[in-house]
């Protein structure tokens, strides 16, 4: 084989061997960002639930469930849960609609904003919790068998 053709063969190889490193880098980042849309659609979900009709009560209902209601025993934020805390005004009345966060029970005027706050930062403006509860984590059982640590005499 002369020098021209080895030279050639090298070559090849070479550019074989970039496109081979071009593709893994282009296969995965593409992989990441199908990951990310998938994350993001399930975000997205979880604060259109956030913002549907289920989480859209009357202010007596929401304060009856905080138990803020005449004759409750006063809450440690005082005066400052009986008005919503993006507008800073008093809730008017007992048939005033407001928006539930459902983890923590916070409520504010449906028509003050919270949705925008919500969908922006998928957090309750007032403690800054997430939309929804955590699902319970069972107790991990014990070890059996011959892993356990002796006790130390």
């Amino acid at each position: 084989m002369g020098g021209g053709a080895v030279l050639a063969l090298q070559i090849a190889a070479g550019a074989l061997v970039a496109a081979l490193l071009v593709a893994v880098i282009v296969a995965a980042a593409w992989g990441a960002r199908d990951d990310g849309a998938r994350r993001g659609a399930a975000v997205h979900d979880d604060v259109e639930r956030a913002l549907g009709a289920a989480t859209i009560t009357t202010y007596q209902r929401a304060a009856a469930a905080a138990g803020m209601m005449a004759g409750a025993p006063p809450t440690p934020e005082g005066r400052a849960a009986d008005r919503c805390a993006i507008c800073l005004s008093d809730y008017a009345g007992s048939g005033e609609l407001v928006r539930v966060v459902p983890a923590c029970g916070h409520f504010f005027h449906a028509e003050c904003g919270v949705d925008g706050w919500l969908r922006a930062r998928r957090t309750c403006p007032l403690c800054r919790g997430g939309l929804w509860p955590l699902p319970p984590c069972p107790p991990v059982p014990p070890k059996h068998g011959g892993d356990t640590v002796a006790a130390v005499r």
